[in-house]
């Protein structure tokens, strides 16, 4: 899933300085929420109210009202693969986050982050690492981690210096818990669960089969009871973990994690996974039996109108109680966030302010916004993005529709094109509508029957680039990365058959980079990226092919404004834009960008009433941040930078203009949809 998050570049990144940054620059959410993957919940002990929910692609998100609006909090967060958030229990304002990138620290509760030391290279992975941090109740500073690497490591400084002890013989810690002594750890995961005493310095096993541990939970009323979901049931033990038992009760699918409630009785929450959909079971007798608990799930599906067609009771990644009150709880899931307030009898969904969405193009008309996302699909809103409503899928769940829409384009009034691959399925194909996405028809005809393997961008080739001669709209053009089927496949018949080119550039390692030329439509331009990379012309409509562009061997997209004049987004040592004014003779760079972390530039458009005024994203594949959105009125020669107060993010796959370049909307690659006023 959000299979972009793995990408890496194997060149180092250098920029240089001149782009000024306009701070006053303001950006309206115009999107939607949920519709991807939470991995952890964290509620704070102390502070009623306080909630964190982390995402696998966009941060984290803090919410002061339960879970009924949630915020951005990810400033100064370089890595957006939120594993799980840890609080300090001595100190609210003192935060710890589990990365893809390293362990990060907040000293005021989430406003503001910075890297620990030497932890970049530490890893942490969605939803395994669900508890693998751990900090002293007794000093904020004091911290313990168990990365998805199989290390652990410990802290007496918030982070400034860590003492990494002997590897144990995991693989990874899912979850890591100081004993109530806070000398000894106890660690799970992939290889069972093992205790390490941090006075003398050495592991121990636990006494017991216990292999994939998944969560752990210690009793807080008496610290000699521990519970451990293992490879899909439930272990008890009242001696602190000298000896085990399996819990009795009989259950259909596989525990994955605890929550325990603890009054007059103890109830244990548990949820458990069977495949792709998830339920609560509950025990009131130590395990010895489990009760279903037979839940309503309420979906909010004006926030998050993929719940017209997606699971409301997905595959469950976290279950965490609420300490100041015993019947409410949050469940997490591939797609949403639920809170319980009546012990796991009704959900309801709480997403407002927690988009999730990876977004792949966007494409503005007079009438209406379309989005296409990985995993949630093609949607349209009517209201400039206050709202919106599923196209495709549009009302049920359909391995024929349910995966990524890549690309789309509006040819005429009522047509829609979109490029789209399956989660279920090894095709690409492209959905057509003569309807205004009332229907669609799905088309294979002369597509590949398997995605590509070789020279690929992601592993596979896919359907992510797309273009229409404006003057003859039936006219388009797809583009598939990979040796072995991928190349450039032709529709004259506008996308309902399609044939592979007699002709193709040297490389088909395309990414988005495929324009018609606006005065010569049988002129087109191709971007391949690696090696071979740069960017081909075909004066043929893809029979023969000339290399014009070798001054960057990664170019990821292009894009020809009103006059005539060909945009490339590349990397050159980092982000690099270059123009041309003839058809791609001869070129000029137009700018190298910050930050310099960033590894490329990447979507890019100029406006429909004035050609000059050109935007353009910076991107660094692997959930980095913040990546930066410029804008130059000059055609290149100046650029400023207009991130302004739009929430730090992966950077943007997609960025178009309304009609009457008013307002420039963006399609994030994690974080949905924002808009801003030109």
């Amino acid at each position: 899933m959000k299979i972009f998050l793995s990408l890496l570049l194997s060149f180092l990144i250098s920029t240089t300085v001149f782009a000024q940054t306009q701070k006053t620059s303001h950006w309206e959410f115009a999107g939607w929420y949920g519709g991807g993957c939470f991995p952890n919940i964290e509620i704070d002990r102390n502070v009623r109210d306080r909630v964190y929910l982390t995402s696998d692609v966009a941060g984290i998100w803090r919410s002061d009202d339960l879970g009924e609006n949630w915020y951005f909090v990810t400033q100064g967060l370089g890595n957006l693969m939120v594993a799980a958030v840890a609080i300090a229990p001595s100190d609210s304002n003192v935060l710890y986050a589990a990365t893809g990138g390293g362990i990060y620290i907040s000293r005021d509760a989430g406003a503001s982050w910075s890297a620990t030391e030497n932890t970049r290279k530490i890893k942490f992975k969605r939803p395994q690492s669900y508890r693998p941090l751990a900090v002293s109740v007794l000093n904020p500073l004091h911290i313990c981690a168990g990365t998805s690497q199989g290390e652990l490591m410990c802290s007496d400084n918030g982070g400034k210096n860590w003492n990494v002890f002997e590897k144990s013989q995991q693989k990874s810690f899912s979850v890591i818990m100081f004993d109530n002594t806070m000398t000894k750890v106890f660690a799970g995961g992939s290889s069972g669960l093992q205790v390490y005493d941090l006075t003398t310095q050495t592991w121990s096993a636990v006494n017991a089969d216990l292999e994939d541990v998944t969560d752990l939970a210690i009793s807080i009323m008496d610290p000699r009871n521990m519970y451990v979901a293992a490879h899909g049931e439930m272990f008890l033990s009242t001696d602190k973990g000298q000896s085990w038992q399996k819990a009795k009760g009989q259950h259909s699918g596989k525990i994955f994690r605890l929550n325990l409630s603890e009054g007059k009785t103890t109830q244990i929450f548990a949820a458990e996974n069977k495949s792709w959909n998830g339920k609560i079971l509950v025990s009131n007798d130590e395990g010895a039996t489990w009760d279903n608990v037979v839940a309503t799930l309420t979906t909010d599906q004006l926030s998050n109108p993929t719940r017209a067609w997606a699971n409301r009771s997905g595959k469950l990644t976290a279950l965490r109680g609420y300490h100041f009150g015993s019947d409410v709880m949050f469940r997490s899931d591939w797609w949403g966030v639920f809170r319980s307030d009546d012990g796991g009898k009704t959900w309801n969904e709480k997403i407002i302010g927690a988009p999730n969405t990876v977004g792949s193009d966007i494409n503005v008309t007079e009438n209406s916004l379309l989005v296409a996302t990985m995993d949630n699909g093609l949607l349209k809103s009517s209201d400039n993005g206050k709202s919106y409503h599923a196209l495709f899928p549009s009302d049920k769940y359909d391995d024929a529709q349910a995966g990524h829409v890549w690309r789309v384009i509006v040819p005429t009034a009522k047509k829609i094109i979109a490029t789209s691959s399956l989660w279920g399925k090894q095709v690409n194909q492209v959905i057509v509508s003569d309807d205004d996405g009332e229907h669609f028809k799905i088309v294979r005809d002369g597509l590949p029957e398997k995605r590509p393997k070789k020279n690929t961008m992601w592993g596979e080739g896919l359907p992510r680039a797309l273009a229409v001669d404006t003057q003859n709209p039936d006219m388009m053009y797809l583009g598939i990365d990979g040796d072995d089927g991928g190349g450039l496949f032709i529709s004259k018949n506008g996308g309902y058959k399609w044939e592979r080119s007699s002709g193709q550039p040297d490389s088909l390692r395309i990414y988005n980079g495929l324009v018609v030329d606006v005065k010569d439509s049988n002129t087109l331009y191709w971007a391949a990226c690696g090696k071979k990379g740069g960017i081909y012309r075909t004066n043929d409509r893809g029979l023969t092919w000339k290399k014009v562009f070798s001054r960057s061997d990664w170019v990821f997209d292009l894009h020809m404004s009103s006059d005539g004049t060909l945009y490339a987004a590349a990397a050159s040592k980092g982000p690099a834009v270059y123009v041309s004014k003839n058809q791609g003779d001869s070129w000029k760079k137009a700018g190298d960008f910050l930050p310099s972390d960033s590894a490329a530039t990447d979507a890019i458009v100029t406006s429909p009433k004035e050609p000059n005024i050109v935007v353009v994203s910076t991107v660094h594949w692997g959930n980095a941040a913040p990546q930066k959105i410029y804008l130059s009125r000059n055609a290149g020669k100046s650029w400023e930078d207009i991130s302004g107060d739009l929430p730090p993010g992966a950077g943007t796959a997609a960025v178009a203009f309304d009609s009457e370049g008013e307002y420039l909307y963006i399609s994030r690659y994690a974080g949905s949809v924002y808009r801003i006023r030109i």
